[in-house]
């Protein structure tokens, strides 16, 4: 991999439609769903797993931790795991 980032095209029409005529072998009105998946969310301090919305833990009531799928700056597409948006620089932790 040369370290491209292409978020960018995640969200492009001409990838989805690519990708569903790919899986379908070309039929045409097929559409695939792409679904991201999403990662449990753990209490920092006890590691409980906890519920999507979940602002506390139930077990200790520690602040669960947010994880951007964006920078709340600049609006662009971010991985969960970066400290930092790549675009603008604001930390995200």
């Amino acid at each position: 991999m040369d370290g491209r980032d292409l978020r960018q095209y995640q969200n492009d029409d001409a990838i989805v439609n690519a990708f569903s005529a790919l899986v379908s072998g070309g039929k045409i009105g097929y559409k695939t769903v792409i679904e991201k998946k999403k990662d449990p969310v753990y209490c920092p301090k006890c590691m409980k797993v906890l519920g999507e919305n979940a602002k506390f833990c139930p077990d200790c009531g520690s602040k669960a931790a947010v994880k951007y799928s964006s920078c709340p700056n600049c609006k662009k597409s971010i991985d969960g795991n970066e400290k930092f948006c790549m675009e603008c620089g604001k930390p995200l932790q």
